[in-house]
This record gives C-alpha cells, structure tokens and sequence, in this order.
C-alpha cells in the first residue's frame, strides 16, 4: 500500500484534477462567458495532426476531452521539447499573433474539441458589442499563462539523468504510458522524448519498480509519490568552497 502523499504531492494532484477533469456541459467550461462562447465544438478521432510545427494554427483550440501530444523538433530531427494536453488546455494560441507553431499537435485519443478562428477572436476580444469581451479576455489569460508555465517545466524535461527524467514524465502523465505500441504513448515513444534509448527506459522502470515507487502492467501505477517526487527532483549538492587561506600581516621593523 502507498504512502500518503505529502504536501507536494496533494498540491500536484489537485492541480491536475483541475486540469484533467473532462467538461461535459458547456456551462461547467471556464470559456462559456458571459453565457456565450466564441468557441465550437467538434470530435476528433485519434491520430489526427491538427497543425506541423512552424505552421500558423488555423486555429485556437480548446480541449473539453481526450488527449493532444505535442512535439517538437530540432533542426536536426531530434525532440527537444514534447508535452500532454488533456481537459481544460488551450492550444494554438500562436495563431492570436499570427505566429507559426513551436510544436506539431496531434490527437491521441478521441478527443472533444472546441476551435475558434484567430482572427474572429481577436475580434470578438476588443469589440465592445461582441461577446461578453471582457469575460472572454480573463477567461483566457488564465489559461494562456497556465500552458506558458507547462512549456517551461517542460523544456526541462530533458535534464537530469534518465531516472530523473522517466520519474517526471510519470508523476505527470502515468496515465497515459501504456505497454506495446498501441497505447496513447508507449515506452519507446516515451523514451524518444525524454531523449534517452528504449532499453535504458526499461531499466529505470524495472528500477522504479524494485523499489517499490511504480507498478507496471497495462499502464503505470505511482505507489509512492513522495520517493518518486525525491527521484525526479534529487537534492542539489552543494559543495563548500575550500576555507581562503589567511596573508600573515608583514611586520615594519
């Protein structure tokens, strides 16, 4: 049986309940303002490419369910930077400026959508007859900084060593890892990511699991989150600098 999570731990779950909780009517969606929406909704079936990185979004997505992947590549074809997208994310929000994609968006579950044109949106924003405009604008700030934060954690998901980063990848998106090749995500894609061989993705598994932090069949189970958060973030080492040797004081004669 797990550990109780720590405070760590409880503040992490909760903020990804908050995510990852599906909407299901359009009333319980933090874009619904004022009681109208800009956006519409649509269902879209696994596999789907919404935009290729480096191409303007056609449009601003908003993800009610399901989940989108994210990817992004180097000039030399090597993922430098990928993500999760699940319930309450907003993608795509380049296309606001006009500004090409950082990443490819990809639908890996059947997901339920809901898309806006850039240009209407923009629109609908600062024209005072439109939609509830200024409910509109503080619905979107929040998750406009919400995903700018999640890039940034991201971009750091490739350091550290390979534990380290299979830990991280877990605590956020275990729901998601499955065996084989047919799941959302499976260990050989994950590890592509993380920047590190499937076989060294196997080992810190198999690591993880003789300790006692992760269960692995179907999917991953976190057994203790609190190790696994001490595995994915390991302390600092700090080294003291060596004591300065003190000059003795010259003696006038």
């Amino acid at each position: 049986m797990g550990r109780k999570p720590g405070p760590a731990g409880m503040e992490r779950e909760l903020i990804s309940a908050m995510l990852e909780r599906p909407i299901d009517v359009c009333a319980a969606c933090p874009l619904h303002a004022g009681g109208r929406c800009a956006f519409v909704p649509r269902k879209v079936a696994a596999g789907e490419r919404l935009w290729e990185q480096g191409e303007v979004p056609p449009e601003v997505t908003f993800v009610k369910s399901g989940a989108v992947a994210l990817t992004a590549t180097d000039a030399e074809g090597g993922h430098w930077w990928n993500g999760v997208r699940g319930p309450r994310s907003l993608l795509g929000v380049e296309a606001l400026q006009g500004k090409p994609a950082r990443a490819r968006a990809e639908v890996v579950t059947d997901a339920a959508l809901c898309t806006a044109d850039p240009s209407s949106l923009r629109l609908q924003m600062v024209t005072p007859s439109g939609p509830a405009p200024l409910e509109l604008s503080a619905a979107l700030v929040p998750l406009l900084l919400e995903e700018l934060d999640r890039r940034s954690e991201e971009t750091q998901g490739r350091s550290g060593t390979a534990l380290s980063r299979v830990a991280r990848f877990i605590l956020d998106h275990s729901d998601v890892v499955a065996s084989g090749q047919r799941g959302p995500f499976s260990k050989r894609h994950v590890a592509s990511m993380l920047g590190i061989r499937p076989e060294t993705m196997s080992r810190c598994l198999a690591a993880l699991t003789r300790d006692g932090l992760i269960t692995v069949g179907r999917s991953i189970t976190v057994d203790d989150r609190d190790r696994l958060e001490a595995v994915a973030s390991p302390p600092r080492v700090v080294v003291d600098a060596p004591p300065r040797r003190r000059r003795k004081a010259l003696r006038s004669e």
